[in-house]
This record gives structure tokens, sequence and C-alpha cells, in this order.
């Protein structure tokens, strides 16, 4: 008797005959009319989420000065420490004064100048209403300049660091005679470049800029606790700068406690 055969059972892929080559990527998603739209969906959202993200995180400027950042809502001043009509005469700035800044590295002491009256009495109006309590050095360039006096820069956190709070006034710029020298005591100059100064906001000069001689109202000079200053890292909150580096809180910050301004 002749042996039978056995038959050979076909696959699943014998049975379904010969395969199809599918075509490449992304190719095979046209034909897929479906997925061609999400992918087509899913292609702009990210593009337009990458213009928006390079829109606000723009580069550093090359002068080395804060630069404000327009998306930033910054929190008002307190109503208390607002004095629309000016300071109050509470010294004679004629007459030699000095400043001490008691701050959270050690005192640094200012020599005032007697040639900048209104900068020396706004100066001292503010330290007797304690305005510069709390407040942080919210920008320090080692190759340019130290920044404090704005109200709502504090090593506390509990607002904004806007970089434009003040008192409420401006002032005129005063010729002292000083210029633009390392460890000089500036009023900084008003964004609009108009006649006027900040009524509260100063700078610290690391080195000397004589391009803003009589631009600005330098009205003192740091004799005591130069150390302090040239001890500090370079340093920018991100709410006011758009360095890579940036900080997102003052905690680390100089901070100035107490300001005192007496006769010499």
């Amino acid at each position: 008797m002749a042996k039978q055969r056995r038959r050979r059972r076909r696959g699943p892929a014998e049975l379904a005959g010969k395969r199809r080559a599918k075509p490449p990527f992304p190719v095979n998603l046209i034909f897929n009319v479906k997925a061609f739209y999400v992918f087509f969906i899913v292609v702009m959202i990210a593009s337009m989420g990458a213009v928006g993200f390079g829109a606000n995180f723009g580069g550093t400027s090359g002068d080395g000065a804060p630069i404000v950042n327009v998306d930033t809502t910054p929190q008002p001043t307190s109503d208390a420490q607002q004095w629309k009509g000016g300071p109050l005469p509470v010294i004679d700035a004629t007459t030699a004064h000095i400043a001490t800044l008691r701050t959270s590295e050690g005192d640094i002491v200012i020599d005032l100048s007697t040639e900048a009256p209104l900068a020396v009495n706004s100066f001292a109006f503010l330290a007797a209403k304690n305005f510069y309590d709390g407040a942080a050095f919210f920008y320090v360039d080692q190759a340019y300049f130290a920044q404090t006096g704005d109200p709502t820069c504090t090593g506390e956190g509990e607002r904004i660091c806007s970089g434009l709070g003040g008192p409420g006034y401006t002032l005129s710029i005063e010729d002292s005679g000083m210029g633009h020298e390392p460890f000089a005591v500036v009023l900084a100059a008003n964004s609009d470049g108009g006649e006027e100064v900040h009524g509260s906001q100063f700078r610290i000069l690391y080195t000397a800029d004589e391009r803003l001689d009589g631009k600005e109202t330098v009205f003192g000079t740091v004799i005591e606790g130069q150390d302090i200053l040239t001890g500090l890292a370079n340093f920018s909150v991100c709410s006011v700068s758009t360095a890579e580096d940036c900080q997102e809180d003052l905690s680390t910050a100089l901070i100035i406690e107490d300001v005192t301004v007496e006769a010499s």
C-alpha cells in the first residue's frame, strides 16, 4: 500500500499571498488621510510653540545693563511708600554727611557729596522712612555696576522684582563735579533719557564710565566696605534680566538691612 503524502499546511503569510512592500515614511501618512491630518496639526502646534518660546527668551544686551522683561507685570509699591510731591527736607545736605548701609554681608559706608543736595536729602529722607530696609542688590555685574533701591526687589520674594519700583518721584540731574569713577554712587538715569534721575534706585560703579558724566547724579563715594562689593558674584534676577544664568529669586542677593545718614 502506497504511503499517503502528508499535505503541508501553509502558514498565515502564505495564505495571504505575496506581501506588498509598504511605502516609506512620510509617504505612508499621505495615503492614510486621517493620520496625515493628525501629523499636520501636531507640526503646526510645535511650530507655534517654538516661535513663542524664542520671543519670550531673548539674548542679553552687549552693554551689561539689565534688560526689562516686557512680559513681567510688576506689583506697584504700596501707597505708604509713595511720595508724589517729592521728599521733605530732613537734613542740610550742603554740609558733610556719611551714609551707612548695614547689609547682610557687613557695613558699606558712603561719603555723601555736598554738591548734590537734592540727591543727598532724598537719600536721607528715604532712609528715615525705612524705604531701603530689605532692598536687594538685584543686579550685579563686576565689569560695570551693582544696583539696588527698588522696593519690589527684596529677599523675601513676596512681590515680583520689577526693576521699576521707586518712591513716586524723580529728581533733577545735579552736577556734583564728581565723575563716574570706581565706587562712585550714582542715582540711575530714567529710561526716557530726560533731564531727571530716579528717586531711589542707585548704582555703585565697579569701573569708570566717563560717557555718563553730567547725564546722571553722582552723589557719593564708597569709603568702607569695598571688599563686600568686590566679593559679590555676578547676579541678575530673571524677572528683570534675560541673562541665561539669571536667578529665580533674590534669597542669595546682597540685602540692605538698614540705612542711616549722619553728619560727619
